[in-house]
C-alpha cells in the first residue's frame, strides 16, 4: 500500500464492526499518527477513542498497565 500501512479499502468495511469497539493508541506514535486513529474510530458504529500517554507504536508493550486499565474502564462501562 501506498503510503507504508494506509489501506484505502479499510474504511468502507468498518460499519460492519457492531460491537462496541475501543481504539487505542500511543500519544507518540511516530509511525502512525493518532489522528489516523481518531478518523477510524469515528468510522465505526460504536467506539471511543483514547490515548495512551507517553507510549508509541506500541502501546501494549511500552505501558501494559495503562492499556489494561483503558480496557477494564472500557469493558466496565459496557457491562
Amino acid at each position: 500500500w501506498r503510503p507504508y500501512m494506509h489501506n484505502p479499502g479499510l474504511r468502507q468495511w468498518l460499519h460492519r464492526v457492531k460491537v462496541p469497539a475501543l481504539v487505542l493508541w500511543g500519544e507518540n506514535d511516530g509511525i502512525v499518527r493518532p489522528d489516523y486513529g481518531e478518523k477510524l474510530c469515528r468510522a465505526l458504529l460504536d467506539a471511543s477513542f483514547a490515548t495512551i500517554r507517553q507510549a508509541g507504536h506500541y502501546p501494549q508493550i511500552e505501558r501494559p498497565g495503562e492499556v489494561a486499565d483503558a480496557i477494564a474502564s472500557f469493558a466496565e462501562v459496557r457491562r
